[in-house]
């Protein structure tokens, strides 16, 4: 890293607030998976990152060119640092081979039922798992990029607290971008909406339930499934 020159130790001085902010954001995305207090050195070092490499004749607006910075920094070194449980990946993994196995045989995306069956298990069961691996479902997609990156547009400040690295949206490809959306649009009703609410309306996943009259937790469990299901298609895409 670079060596602080006065003004950039200014930029972090007079902006250091904005780690607590994104961190808070980012923890609470997080469900509760990563350390607070590692999330917030990630931040740091994204804003002294951010503060070095700023132009001001390039970026109009150095708070939102650090908070994209900070959360950039804070996503690449908790995935690096892989916090996901082995056990929680394996079962991500295990679900995620069911659907495309299925798939490939049905000629179809398969039901609840039909992954259960496939299983072994019941579908009170099924929808545990699903809320068990409600991590790996925001933190173990390598196939995208954060949605904040495919903006044109600075976001403000209270924006952050309804953004996270999006993986419904920004793909590396413009005709992944398509087949996901072709993807998503065989999704159940409720799958289509839980992923609109969220990734597009911007609402929490208990903002998600009070309009849909379901608990947090059920939503949850659709949100994992229906991330399941897109990678599983994804994947046999590929």
């Amino acid at each position: 890293m670079q060596k602080l020159d006065d003004k950039s130790k200014k930029l972090i001085e007079e902006n250091f607030s904005l780690v607590n902010k994104v961190a808070n954001f980012m923890s609470v995305k997080f469900n509760g998976v990563i350390n607070k207090d590692d999330i917030i050195e990630f931040g740091i070092f994204g804003l002294i990152d951010a503060a070095i490499k700023f132009d001001p004749s390039k970026n109009e607006n150095f708070k939102f060119y650090a908070i994209t910075r900070i959360k950039g920094t804070i996503l690449d070194n908790v995935r690096k640092l892989d916090y996901m449980p082995r056990n929680v990946r394996e079962l991500s993994g295990r679900i995620e081979k069911v659907y495309s196995k299925l798939e490939q045989k049905l000629g179809r995306m398969p039901s609840d039922e039909e992954v259960a069956d496939e299983l072994a298990i019941g579908i009170d069961e099924l929808n545990e798992m699903f809320y068990k691996i409600r991590g790996a479902s925001f933190l173990n997609d390598k196939d995208f990029i954060s949605l904040d990156k495919a903006k044109t547009k600075p976001e403000s400040l209270d924006a952050i607290e309804s953004k996270e690295v999006s993986i419904i949206d920004g793909l590396l490809m413009d005709e992944k971008k398509n087949i996901l959306k072709k993807y998503i649009d065989m999704l159940e009703d409720i799958e289509k909406n839980v992923l609109m609410m969220y990734y597009y309306d911007e609402l929490t996943l208990k903002e998600i339930g009070n309009i849909l009259n379901l608990t947090e937790s059920r939503i949850c469990q659709i949100h994992s499934k229906s991330i399941i299901k897109l990678r599983a298609k994804l994947k046999s895409y590929e």
